[in-house]
């Protein structure tokens, strides 16, 4: 009788779990809804290597004299980890307001830790808290930005998290590829107004004035938009609609809809040259397995598909005929799409937009193509991961 009794807690709470997760997510799309900025004058610097970013980062925030606003999914307490925090202490403990905001999942910091930012004065917070009553669909939100404004003058959004193996640190993984804006100019706002609706989800933020002081307009034209599991999908397919020429795609992971698979699938007939660029190796146990059905059909519908082999690419590119571009910290799944809080900035910046694609075609360099003959050949073992996977692709 007990297997009966353990059987039917099983059923229930699978039957709990699929009707938390519809409604909660069914209460999201009535509630939230996305935000696109106007387009702001500004300069945009892409940074593609780790140790470049966190270095830049690190002298920037030396430099600050009023207030730091830092955000990330990911906080790790190991080398880079540690660097970070003892900056961010010293700051703190020279006068500037400090605040640090780590989602709730991804926050990977030692009580020690923790206890040094109390103690120096940062103001922690996590974001993406568990709310009632659907505690299941509340569960797999996540607070997915990373950005960093310092003195309301210097403003950073992209992929790379704080971790030792975003510096390639990681033996497994090797060298990370990823990409990140570095902003200057009217393009802070975006940043800076974006981490202080975050914020103020957990804590108050008082009303500062030097928030947002006065700025000198850059000579890239850039627009923000925010996601919270809504907007980013019809963007999406609105750029790829617009593709009359060619299409990259930079992702670690690619879980599309049914309607981006469809408008990708419609591009191709249409002429589109599309080229996704994905990692060789995966950093998650589903999501390579859920990908290769998707990436299946759209190579038999003409795309090209390339495996990065250098190390682990996690780079989130959108690049449209050589004219649209958009970079930030949404991942080409239904994660990003509908269920984690995202920002993108995109732009038509032809100096910019080159810079992306000799990155993007750099790496293309350093990949191997994904046939339809290759896929057929893989072993019955990832075929039965692939099955197990697909009630699973809404969570990936």
């Amino acid at each position: 009788m007990l297997w009966i009794f353990i059987v039917v807690m099983i059923v229930l709470l699978l039957l709990w779990a699929r009707f938390d997760y519809r409604f909660g997510l069914k209460r999201l799309r009535e509630q939230e809804k996305s935000d696109l900025t106007s387009s702001m004058p500004s300069s945009a610097t892409l940074i593609s290597d780790g140790e470049e970013l966190f270095t830049t980062l690190f002298k920037d925030l030396a430099k600050a004299k009023h207030h730091i606003h830092i955000q990330f999914y990911i906080f790790r307490s190991d080398g880079i980890g540690e660097q970070m925090i003892q900056a961010l202490c010293e700051k703190a403990s020279n006068g500037v307001t400090t605040r640090l905001l780590i989602d709730r999942f991804g926050c990977k910091l030692s009580r020690s830790d923790k206890k040094k930012l109390k103690q120096a004065g940062v103001v922690y917070r996590k974001a993406s808290p568990i709310k009632w009553p659907y505690v299941f669909f509340s569960l797999n939100r996540r607070n997915h930005r990373k950005l960093s404004c310092i003195d309301g003058k210097v403003g950073y959004i992209g992929g790379f998290n704080v971790g030792d193996e975003y510096l390639g640190r990681n033996p497994f993984f090797g060298y990370w590829r990823d990409y990140h804006v570095r902003l200057t100019g009217e393009g802070v706002v975006a940043i800076q107004t974006q981490f202080m609706r975050d914020f103020e989800k957990v804590d108050e933020l008082p009303s500062d004035p030097s928030f947002f002081p006065p700025l000198e307009k850059g000579d890239q034209h850039v627009q923000f938009l925010s996601t919270q599991g809504v907007g980013l999908e019809q963007k999406y397919l609105s750029l790829i609609h617009s593709a009359t020429e060619s299409l990259l795609v930079g992702t670690p992971y690619f879980i599309p809809t049914k309607a981006i698979q469809k408008a990708l699938l419609e591009a191709c007939e249409r002429g589109v040259q599309i080229t996704i660029l994905i990692p060789e190796k995966a950093d998650h146990p589903f999501v390579k397995h859920g990908a290769t059905p998707f990436l299946l059909e759209v190579i038999r519908a003409g795309a090209m598909v390339h495996h990065y082999y250098r190390g682990f690419y996690h780079v989130k590119a959108f690049i449209v005929d050589h004219s649209t571009c958009l970079i930030g910290t949404a991942n080409f799944d239904r994660r990003s799409l509908h269920l984690n809080d995202e920002m993108s900035c995109i732009t038509s910046d032809l100096t910019f937009i080159s810079e992306a694609q000799s990155l993007f075609h750099h790496d293309l360099a350093r990949s191997i193509n994904v046939t339809e003959e290759s896929l057929k050949q893989r072993p019955m073992l990832d075929r039965l991961k692939e099955n197990v996977t697909k009630p699973l692709v809404n969570l990936l």
